[in-house]
């Protein structure tokens, strides 16, 4: 019989909702299973919203619910899951050669008075970096750190509004999400925590809402990936593969993702170091 989850390993005190399903999704991933009552126990929340959030989890393949709580999934053998969200400059800091080498390549794809997006993240930072030196593109973000970095270009910029996110500094909600409807996208980039066989993930379920807004109303969608980000998971699934056009990274993949871009046919774009 397998011993209940610690409870040291549960915060005591309440958290907001996509706080809450990440530690749940940590604790079944860790322990194998979960329970309804000791959870909502151990968060101070009733068991029924305990059981939204298990539902909620397992939509997005991160767990099987079972009667009285949840079991985890049999992911891949090479999958990580990533509960939480590193520190923005940490990650600026993490494989930054190689972001600077995929996002030189990301900017080689944007043609003459293009209208582009770009979504948050530190390999679109560094995409923005790239795009100060053009005049002619018209560029929407929901990232401030992309939309000031791009002032000192010349081509207009257009920042959605809505609630500001840090320490991202990414605007996210209902009026941005709103916001992308009114306009279409030759290109979108995309940042991404995590890429397996089934899509493309990120830490937050706000960030996620936005990505998946830009994705809907662009031509091409490109996705910067360095090679950390091979065979990771996190919280939000952003959308499956058949939604990408083009993955860029610095090395080449894992056998079983490439097959996996194949059979999507995403085409693949690999810097190297």
């Amino acid at each position: 019989m397998r011993e209940a989850p610690p409870k040291e390993d549960i915060p005591t005190s309440r958290l907001p909702a996509g706080a809450r399903q990440a530690r749940l999704a940590e604790t079944v991933n860790r322990h194998g299973f979960i329970t309804v009552a000791d959870i909502a126990q151990a968060l101070g929340v009733s068991a029924m919203t305990i059981r939204r959030d298990l539902e909620i989890l397992e939509e997005r393949g991160i767990l099987k619910r079972t009667h009285g709580g949840a079991v985890a999934t049999e992911n891949d053998k090479h999958e990580v899951f990533d509960a939480e969200e590193p520190m923005f400059k940490q990650r600026q800091r993490r494989n930054a050669t190689a972001k600077a080498r995929i996002a030189a390549a990301a900017a080689q794809l944007i043609g003459p008075s293009e209208t582009v997006a770009l979504d948050v993240g530190t390999s679109v930072l560094a995409l923005s970096k790239e795009l100060v030196k053009r005049s002619d593109l018209r560029i929407f973000t929901n990232s401030l750190p992309a939309a000031i970095t791009l002032t000192s270009g010349r081509s207009p910029i257009y920042l959605l509004g809505g609630q500001l996110r840090g320490p991202e500094l990414a605007v996210i909600g209902p009026v941005a999400t709103s916001q992308v409807t009114d306009y279409y996208f030759d290109r979108v980039f995309i940042g991404v925590s995590g890429i397996i066989e089934s899509g493309l993930y990120d830490y937050t379920l706000e960030d996620t809402e936005v990505k998946r807004a830009f994705i809907d109303r662009a031509r091409q969608v490109v996705v910067l990936c360095d090679s950390t980000k091979f065979d990771r998971r996190s919280l939000a699934q952003i959308c499956g593969l058949d939604r990408c056009h083009v993955i860029i990274t610095e090395t080449p993949p894992p056998n079983h993702l490439v097959r996996a871009f194949k059979a999507n046919k995403i085409d693949l774009i690999v810097t190297g170091i």
